[in-house]
C-alpha cells in the first residue's frame, strides 16, 4: 500500500532517462468498488499538461521511481472532453466524502493505493488529522499517529454538483441501504450543494422519505437546488402533509409553479391541505386515507383496497364510508379486522361505529393531546356534515407535543 501524497513525490522517468514533473493520476469511478488508475498526468518542458495511459508503466519502489516507456506517447490534455476524468489529487484528495461505515461526512486527507497485477488500485481513504500532518510535513511527520483508514467501497465520493449524479455508474449507491432518517442526518453534515447531489443519487421513493425526515430549514435549502423535474417527482412521492408543509415554506409564485407541475389527484390533495392554517388540525392532517364502502362485503373490500394500500403512506386504519365519492364517515376498522373478518360479512358488521372525530379548524395542539390521551394511531378529521376529510396521525401529533430537538429528527411512524 502507498499513500497518494507519497507517490506524487516519486520521480517520473522514461527509458531514455528524461524526467518530467508528475502532476496527478486519473481513475474511472465506475470501474467497481476499487477503481484502477487509468492514466497519469505530467507537465512537459513547455509547462503544458499531458496524459499518459497506464500501459507498460512500472514503479520502482526502492528507488522511488515511476518508469514509463516514452514521454512521446503522452497526449495533450484538452478541456473539451465529453466526460472529464476524475483526478485523485485535484478532485478526490481533500474532497468531502461520506464514510458510510461510521455514518459521517469527512475530508479525504490522504488516499491509499495498492499495486496488483501491474496496476494501481484505489483502496481506501485516510480521514485522520495525522494524514494531513504527514502531507504538510512532506512525509516527515505524522507517521506515529493513529490512522483512520476507510475502505474505498464504504466511501461515497461527492463532487458538490447535483448534475454529476446523472452519471449513475460513478457512485457506489450504498447510501441507499441506510434508513431515510439516517440519510437525512448525513445530509445535515454536508454543504447544501453536496446534499442536493446526494439526494439526486437516491431512488426517488427513498429520496422522498429522506426529504420528509430533514429539518424544515435544511429541507427547503436542498429542495431549491434540485432540478425542477426532480422536485416535482419528490413532491409527488412525499406524504401529503409533509409535501404541503414544504410548499407552504416556498414563495407563492414558486409554490404555484411546483403545484402546476404535479399530476392529478396529487395537486388537488395538496391544494386541499394548503387551505388550512398550519397550526390547525387541517394543517397537520393527511388527506390520503384508505376508505371502503360500509355495505361492501369484507372479501370484496380486500380486493378493492389493493391500489390504495400500495399508493398511500397511512394504512393503519381503514375508514368505512357511505359512498367513496361523498365519504360520510360510518366507522373504522384496522387492517387486522379486515384480514381476519368473515369475507361474507358486510364491512358495517365488523367495523367500529363509535369513533372519535375532530374538525379541521380545531387547534393542532388539541388534536395531538386527544390522540395521545386516547392512545390512538390516528384521529379522523371530518367536516360539519360528517364527510371524512383526512386523519391526524400519531407522528403528526408527536411533532406538536415533543420538544423541538426530537421533532428535528424527522420522525415518521405512520405517514
Amino acid at each position: 500500500m502507498v499513500l497518494l501524497s507519497d507517490l506524487l513525490r516519486y520521480e517520473l522517468v522514461d527509458r531514455a532517462g528524461e524526467t518530467r514533473r508528475l502532476v496527478d493520476f486519473s481513475i474511472d469511478p465506475a470501474a467497481g468498488d476499487y477503481p484502477p488508475v487509468a492514466s497519469l498526468l505530467l507537465r512537459d518542458p513547455s509547462r503544458h499538461e499531458r496524459e499518459l495511459p497506464w500501459r507498460n508503466i512500472a514503479i520502482d519502489w526502492q528507488r522511488r521511481l515511476i518508469q514509463v516507456p516514452s514521454f512521446d506517447l503522452a497526449r495533450e490534455v484538452t478541456s473539451d472532453a465529453p466526460a472529464p476524468p476524475v483526478l485523485l489529487r485535484r478532485d478526490v484528495l481533500d474532497a468531502l466524502v461520506l464514510d458510510l461505515k461510521h455514518r459521517q461526512a469527512a475530508r479525504a486527507n490522504d488516499l491509499w493505493l495498492r499495486e496488483e497485477g501491474g496496476r494501481l488500485w484505489l483502496r481506501g481513504a485516510d480521514l485522520s488529522a495525522w494524514a494531513l500532518l504527514r502531507r504538510l510535513g512532506h512525509g516527515l511527520f505524522g507517521h506515529g499517529g493513529e490512522r483512520q483508514i476507510v475502505d474505498w467501497k464504504e466511501i461515497e465520493f461527492l463532487r458538490g454538483d447535483r448534475a454529476a449524479a446523472r452519471q449513475a455508474g460513478d457512485y457506489h449507491h450504498r447510501v441507499a441501504q441506510l434508513p431515510p432518517a439516517q440519510i437525512a442526518r448525513l445530509l445535515d453534515q454536508l454543504p447544501y450543494l453536496h446534499a442536493a447531489e446526494l439526494l439526486a443519487l437516491l431512488p426517488e421513493s427513498i429520496a422522498a422519505q429522506t426529504l420528509e425526515s430533514m429539518t424544515p430549514e435544511r429541507q427547503l435549502q436542498v429542495f431549491e437546488e434540485l432540478a425542477p423535474e426532480h422536485r416535482g417527482r419528490l413532491l409527488a412521492g412525499m406524504a401529503p402533509d409533509a409535501a404541503a408543509d414544504l410548499l407552504g415554506c416556498l414563495e407563492p409564485g414558486q409554490a404555484r409553479s411546483e403545484l402546476e407541475r404535479l399530476p392529478e389527484p396529487r395537486r388537488t390533495h395538496l391544494l386541499d391541505l394548503l387551505r388550512y392554517p398550519e397550526d390547525s388540525v387541517g394543517g397537520i392532517m393527511t388527506n390520503e386515507v384508505v376508505v371502503v364502502p360500509a355495505e361492501m362485503r369484507v372479501g370484496e373490500a380486500r380486493q378493492a383496497l389493493a391500489d390504495q394500500l400500495r399508493a398511500f403512506d397511512f394504512v393503519h386504519y381503514v375508514y368505512a364510508v357511505d359512498d367513496p365519492e361523498q365519504r360520510h364517515l360510518r366507522g373504522v376498522l384496522s387492517l387486522r379486522d379486515l384480514l381476519v373478518g368473515d369475507e361474507r360479512c358486510a364491512v358495517a358488521e365488523v367495523m367500529n361505529p363509535r369513533i372519535e372525530t375532530i374538525g379541521p379548524l380545531e387547534p393542532a395542539h388539541e388534536a395531538a393531546q386527544r390522540l395521545a390521551d386516547a392512545g390512538l394511531a390516528a384521529l379522523p378529521v371530518t367536516a360539519p356534515d360528517g364527510r371524512l376529510l383526512g386523519a391526524v396521525t400519531f407522528d403528526a401529533a408527536l411533532a406538536q407535543l415533543a420538544p423541538p430537538s426530537l421533532c428535528d429528527r424527522g420522525l415518521r411512524i405512520f405517514s
